[in-house]
Order: C-alpha cells, then sequence, then structure tokens
C-alpha cells in the first residue's frame, strides 16, 4: 500500500503517525487568538501563519480518518483544541478590564472570530463529519460539538453571564435614558431608530446568541427584567407627580419607543414580551383598574382634546384603552361628550340659526375620529347604506364607537324636541333657495346627504315634513326655487334615502302644474292676453296652508284681474269656488325716485301700501291701516319692512323702530341703489315666531288625531289589550312619525273611553276591549 499525498517515506506507518500531530498544530494555529480588532482584519480572518496550508492539513484528516482509521483520535483532538481556544478566548475578553456596552462589544467580537474559525474548521475537517461522525448518531458533528463547548465554557461561566447581563443593562439604560428626547414624543414610524447608539452591536449580539441558541436566556430574559426594573421605578416616580393625562400620554410616547426599539433588533413574539412587560409595569394594577371605572378625570381629558380637536390625543386614548382593556370606560367617556356637545348646541336657542351648521361641524369631526382614532367605520346615512352595514357581519363587533356617538345624538337631539327636526328643515329651505350656484354637484349633494344624515337622528319624523313641506310650498309659490327639477330629485332623495314616508310633495308639482296650464288657457282666452296678472289654483288638501284670514284693500286694477280670472273659473268649474290667499301674492311695481326709475319686486301687502303713495307724499299710521284694509300687525310689519330694513323706499318720523297711530311716512324720493331691479324682503322674524307657533299648534292637533287611529287601529285588530301592552304597540306603530309619550297615550286612551271607541273591563280596570 502506498500513500501519495504528503509524501512517500519509506516507513508508511511512521508517516501516518505524524499525521496527527501535525493536524493538531494545524487546528491550534486556526484557533489561535486575532491581534486586536482592526480594520484589516475581519471576523474569521487570522494574522496568525498556518504550519500547513488548508489543503494539506484537509488531506491529513482525510488519510487519518478514511484510511488509518484514527477518527476517534482526530475527534478528541479537535475536542481538547476547541476547549483550549474556547477558554483562551473568555480570558482574553473578561481580562479586558472594561464593563458593560464596551465588553459587550468586546465580547460580540470575540465570538463573532470564534465562529469564523469554527466554520472554516468544518470545511477543512469535512472528513470528520462524513467519515467518522455519520457512522455514529450519538456523536456530535463538529460544528455541533464546537457549539456545545462554547455554550459550556462561554454561555454557562457565572463570570461571563454576569458581564453580559451588565452590558444588557447599561445598554438598554442608555437607550430608555435617552428614548423621549430621540423620540420627542413621535409615533414609532415617524423616528430614526437606526441612529441610536450601539443599535448595530445588539444585532450582532443577538445573531451570536441565536447560534448557540441563548437568545432567551441571556438577552431577552435580562432584557425583560431590565425592563420590569426601570419602568417600575419610573412609575412610581412619575405615577404621583403627573396628572392621569399627563402620565397617560407619558405611557403611550413609551410605549411606541419600545415598540419601535423591539422592532428593530427581535421577531414578532419576542417584541409581544417585551411591550407586555413594559405594558405591565407602567400600567400597574392600580392604574388599569381606575382606568376602567369611568371617571370625571377622563371626561375632563377627551373634552379638552375633543374642544382643540386634537384627534393624534384622542387616538393615544383609544391605543391605551385598548392595551388595557378597558375601551368601555373611553366610550363612555366619548358618549357623554358627545351627547353633552350636541345637547348644548340644540338647546342654545340664541343660536337657532346657526343649530344645523354646528352640528354638522360636529359631525365631521366625528368621522375623522372614527376612523383616524378609532379605526371604525362612520355610521350610515341612508336605508340603503344602513341595510348594506346589517348584512356586514362585522359590522356590530367593529363599530361600538360609531354605535355610541349615533346614541349620543340622538339623546343629545331629546334635549330640545321638535326644534332640530325644525330647523334641518329650515336648512334645506335656506339651502334649496340657493341652489347649486356654483357648487358642482357632487359637492352640492354630498352637503345634502351630510344635512339629512342629521335627520336621521331626531324622533319628530312628522315636525321635519310639516316645515320641509311648508317651506317646499312658499319656495314653489313665490318662485324662490333654484329649479322645480332639483326639488323633485331631493324629494326622491328624501324618500327613498331617509323617509319612506315622506309623501306630499309630488302632489304639488302636479299642482304646478295643472295652474300653469290653466293660467295659460285664461291668457289666450281674453284678447290680447294679460300676461301681468298670474295665479295659482292649489288643493287645500294638498298644500299645508290653511283658510286665509287676512284682510286687504287692493287697488282697483287688482280686484278687476281677481274679478276676471274668477269669472273664467267659475265657467270652467261650475261647481268649484276660489279662495284667495293674499298673503303669499307678489308684485312687480314701477317707481321712480330722483336717481332714476327702479323696478321692485315686493309682496302684495307691501305693494297695497306702496301705492297709497302714489297722489300722497305722506301718510299716518292711522291713514295706512285704514286706507289698505290690512290688520294692524300686518300693517307694522309691513311698514317697518319698508321703512326700517334695509331697503328703505319709505322714511318714518319721528325715528325708531315702535310704530304709533300718530307716526307719519313720506315716500324716499332720494333713495338710491346701483341695481335697477331691487327686492325687498318682508320682515320675517315676529311673523315667523307667531307661524311657528301655529305650526306646533298643528302638529299637536295632528298627533293627537294620529295617537286616537293607531290606537283604534290597534284594538280592532286585538280586541282586548292592558294598558302597558296597548302602550307599547302604540308607541311602535307610531315611531316611523314620531314617538308620543306615556302621558300623551294615556290622554287619548281616556279621550277613546269617553267617545266609547273602547271599555275598561269591568274586573281589571287595566285591561280594554274594542267596542265596534
Amino acid at each position: 500500500m502506498s500513500v501519495n499525498i504528503i509524501s512517500t517515506p519509506p516507513n508508511l506507518q511512521a508517516e501516518v503517525n505524524s499525521l496527527l500531530p501535525r493536524l493538531v498544530r494545524s487546528v491550534r494555529a486556526i484557533l489561535s487568538l486575532p491581534p486586536p480588532p482592526s480594520a484589516d482584519i475581519k471576523p474569521g480572518e487570522s494574522s496568525v501563519s498556518l504550519p500547513e496550508s488548508f489543503e494539506t492539513t484537509s488531506q491529513a484528516c482525510h488519510v487519518l480518518v478514511a484510511l488509518a482509521h484514527k477518527g476517534q483520535d482526530v475527534y478528541e483532538a479537535v475536542t481538547l483544541e476547541v476547549e483550549r481556544a474556547v477558554v483562551a478566548v473568555i480570558k482574553s475578553v473578561s481580562g479586558a478590564g472594561v464593563p458593560g456596552v464596551a465588553w459587550l462589544e468586546k465580547f460580540t467580537i470575540a465570538m463573532e472570530w470564534l465562529d469564523g474559525r469554527i466554520s472554516l474548521l468544518r470545511s477543512i475537517l469535512a472528513d470528520l463529519d462524513t467519515g467518522f461522525v455519520a457512522r455514529d448518531p450519538s456523536r456530535l458533528p463538529l460544528r455541533d460539538l464546537c457549539l456545545d463547548i462554547i455554550r459550556k465554557k462561554v454561555y454557562q461561566h457565572g463570570q461571563s453571564i454576569s458581564l453580559i447581563t451588565e452590558g444588557i443593562r447599561e445598554w438598554s439604560k442608555k437607550e430608555r435614558a435617552n428614548g423621549a428626547q430621540s423620540t420627542g414624543g413621535k409615533l414609532e414610524e415617524d423616528v430614526d431608530m437606526e441612529k441610536t447608539d450601539h443599535r448595530a452591536l445588539i444585532l450582532r449580539f443577538i445573531s451570536v446568541l441565536h447560534i448557540v441558541g441563548y437568545f432567551q436566556s441571556h438577552f431577552l430574559d435580562p432584557y425583560i427584567a431590565h425592563t420590569t426594573d426601570f419602568y417600575t421605578a419610573e412609575a412610581k416616580r412619575l405615577g404621583t407627580s403627573l396628572s392621569p393625562a399627563e402620565y397617560l400620554a407619558h405611557v403611550d410616547r413609551r410605549l411606541n419607543e419600545e415598540h419601535a426599539r423591539a422592532k428593530g433588533i427581535m421577531d414578532e413574539p419576542s417584541r409581544k414580551d417585551v411591550l407586555n412587560a413594559a405594558e405591565h409595569t407602567l400600567l400597574p394594577a392600580e392604574i388599569t383598574r381606575s382606568l376602567a371605572r369611568p371617571g370625571e378625570w377622563i371626561l375632563i381629558w377627551f373634552a379638552a382634546a375633543w374642544k382643540v380637536r386634537n384627534i393624534g390625543d384622542i387616538a393615544r386614548m383609544y391605543t391605551l384603552y385598548r392595551r388595557v382593556n378597558a375601551l368601555d370606560s373611553l366610550r363612555a367617556a366619548f358618549r357623554e361628550e358627545m351627547q353633552d356637545c350636541v345637547r348644548n348646541i340644540v338647546t342654545d336657542s340664541s343660536k337657532d340659526d346657526e343649530m344645523v351648521p354646528r352640528l354638522l361641524e360636529e359631525k365631521l369631526f366625528l368621522d375623522r375620529v372614527l376612523i383616524e382614532a378609532f379605526h371604525e367605520r362612520p355610521f350610515a346615512n341612508t336605508v340603503q347604506d344602513i341595510a348594506k352595514q346589517e348584512e356586514d357581519p362585522e359590522s356590530d363587533g367593529q363599530r361600538l364607537f360609531s354605535y355610541a356617538a349615533r346614541d349620543a345624538f340622538e339623546k343629545g337631539f331629546l334635549a330640545r324636541k321638535r326644534k332640530p327636526a325644525e330647523m334641518i328643515a329650515k336648512f334645506i329651505d335656506h339651502a334649496m333657495r340657493k341652489g347649486q350656484r356654483d357648487e358642482d354637484e357632487e359637492t352640492f349633494w354630498r352637503e345634502l346627504d351630510s344635512v339629512l344624515g342629521l335627520y336621521r337622528f331626531t324622533q319628530d319624523k312628522d315636525v321635519f315634513r310639516t316645515f320641509y313641506e311648508r317651506g317646499l310650498a312658499k319656495r314653489l309659490l313665490l318662485q324662490k326655487s333654484a329649479s322645480d327639477a332639483l326639488e323633485e330629485r331631493v324629494i326622491n332623495r328624501l324618500r327613498d334615502g331617509y323617509d319612506p314616508e315622506f309623501g306630499k310633495g309630488n302632489d304639488m308639482f302636479k299642482d304646478i302644474a295643472l295652474s300653469r296650464d290653466l293660467l295659460a288657457e285664461y291668457r289666450a282666452s281674453k284678447r290680447g292676453g294679460d300676461d301681468k296678472f298670474s295665479a295659482m289654483v292649489l288643493k287645500f288638501s294638498t298644500w299645508p296652508f290653511g283658510k286665509y284670514e287676512g284682510t286687504i284693500g287692493l287697488p282697483p286694477e287688482m280686484s278687476e284681474a281677481i274679478a276676471a280670472f274668477d269669472e273664467f273659473y267659475k265657467l270652467k268649474h261650475k261647481n268649484h269656488k276660489l279662495e284667495w290667499n293674499h298673503s303669499l301674492g307678489t308684485v312687480t311695481l314701477s317707481a321712480q325716485f330722483d336717481s332714476g326709475a327702479k323696478e321692485l319686486s315686493v309682496s302684495l301687502y307691501q305693494a297695497v301700501v306702496l301705492l297709497l303713495f302714489q297722489n300722497e307724499n305722506k301718510l299716518t299710521y292711522k291713514d295706512i291701516l285704514s286706507q289698505s284694509g290690512l290688520k294692524p300687525k300686518d300693517a307694522i310689519l309691513t311698514l317697518q319692512s319698508l321703512a326700517l330694513g334695509k331697503v328703505r323706499v319709505l322714511v318714518k318720523r319721528p325715528a325708531g323702530r315702535d310704530i304709533g297711530e300718530e307716526d307719519e311716512f313720506l315716500f324716499n324720493v332720494k333713495f338710491e341703489d346701483k341695481r335697477r331691479k331691487i327686492h325687498i324682503p318682508g320682515i320675517q322674524q315676529q311673523e315667523t315666531v307667531e307661524e311657528t307657533k301655529q305650526i306646533e299648534q298643528a302638529i299637536d292637533l295632528d298627533r293627537q288625531a294620529t295617537i286616537d287611529a293607531a290606537i283604534v287601529r290597534i284594538m280592532k285588530g286585538s280586541k282586548k289589550l292592558m294598558d302597558e301592552e296597548l302602550k307599547i304597540k302604540t308607541i311602535e306603530a307610531l315611531r316611523r312619525h314620531f314617538v308620543p309619550t306615556v302621558q300623551d297615550i294615556k290622554k287619548r286612551i281616556e279621550h277613546l273611553l269617553e267617545r266609547e271607541y273602547m271599555d275598561r273591563d269591568e274586573k281589571n280596570h287595566n285591561l280594554y276591549h274594542y267596542v265596534a
């Protein structure tokens, strides 16, 4: 047998015996300590010269293991050399005389170098694994053998554990001490945590620990322990010196820092462990319990954030309360604050005209809070959107704050029943008079939907319908609407998306169309036509106006025009009678001033008063009252609009808002205005107050009749019912229109008992019987 690997000596056995010492010397050289780290020497490299080349050493291992069957000798020799090298490495690091992070850095460099040497040794001595270790499963492969030695000699050594723990503690303490300054309270995604000192070193150190499987015991556990110690002391120090709101803001900032720090160096499970430790330490049981209990300070904190529109603070609250499973407490504070805001707006009677814009502003911010802070979708407005949300299986569980907000709005509206519904209708009336103007169609409908969204919160649907229908009627009759087509589209949207019970609008449009046809026919029937006169013939049942009870002395030409139309109508409809409502009439007058001729657009009442000055320069209030035929209330309002409003075509003497019987009025020939066509609005405030009272009285009467009809219908179907059950069924039957009070229902039950629509049971006075 001849071996041609190293040389060809005459004595083969002697040659084989010399291979093992030479291999050991090479292994020892490979595992020799490098000089202090420098830019020229990387982990795994060494400046020590080798007695044999890597190839020669590898061939020697092959001969000893595969041919000479001395694998056990090589295995034991390599084990001793690795143990010697590991001990030497740890001694050199431990004897460096630098504690803390500085020692951790030297240790990491040494372990990286050692790992590089082991990897090199494994590749050179590959035959040891394949030719010897592989035949006996009880033996450790060379790399696993080396790592096992490192674990026992380094990571299980008391001094090493102590120095590692000290290094981690020093690093984490510096990080946390500078954390608030480095983040400035920003959220984690806004912080460049790579700039933190020693972060790269810790990443390398963790990689070294993962190699030997000691990340949990030698980094994570000490790190969590220091996290607990650090924040326990901080919670004790700041928990009493800061207000609850300030402390929770601090906690949020700290947890963001911890999350960013852990995200940079750990995997997800480890991050959770660290964050859990930080949360439970910063938010101990007593603080968590205080969060879970609704308290005044929570309301104050939330109210302060809401008042200044600070979504960041609100989002921070949400995150903290979610962490401690106290969202119910936060939701209660949110609901109470929202309810207070809505209640304050609704009950502020001095700002009724601003009620809807203020509610819209509140709702707009609320939607942002739901999306950006609470991560929920705002509640739906239209019937269709509500149906879609109800089909969503995640809707209820994921929209608890949305439901709380809806509940707050509904209860806030109840603080002043009827008024929100009235003001929403009047706001839409103003918007419809204005029309789209310069707005694009999408913006107009989006704003309209926002207003109609408020309508969903009111229980007084009948109040809204009444005021909306009255406003619509005035817009149509006084031609104040932007367009009939737009009006019809809005009514359809209102009925289809928000209130299926909304009804009368379409009938009004039919009346208007028929009136226009009738007027065209009337004009065609007269010689030469009379396009100065216009009349609308309307059905009492369709329009929300009662019988006209005013008085007025019309000029002869107006009376003649009315009489002519009346005669024409009677010839066409013999059994019909016209009732003229002059309170809604409009007139266009030509007036001559010193500044020139003007065209005045006025009400019929204003026209009658102004025409009195055709032949008179000056008239007293008594003169005007007697000659116009107006009632005193109507005369005063009309004179105020002409002499005290923005457009003053009359002059009052003496000056002042109150009008006395001897006050004089003069035609203002000095009146000036750049416009040729001028509209003189009537003074509406006092009239609106009285009109509103009349509408409310009409609503009360309608409600009484509606409750009566509902009770009779329920009793007719049930034949007999207990008192409580009848009340519940009545409320449920009327909910789409309004929610009657129990007291109102009691009164109507007594009324129906008196009228013998139903009877009390002789034995049980709480049981009612229907009387056919």
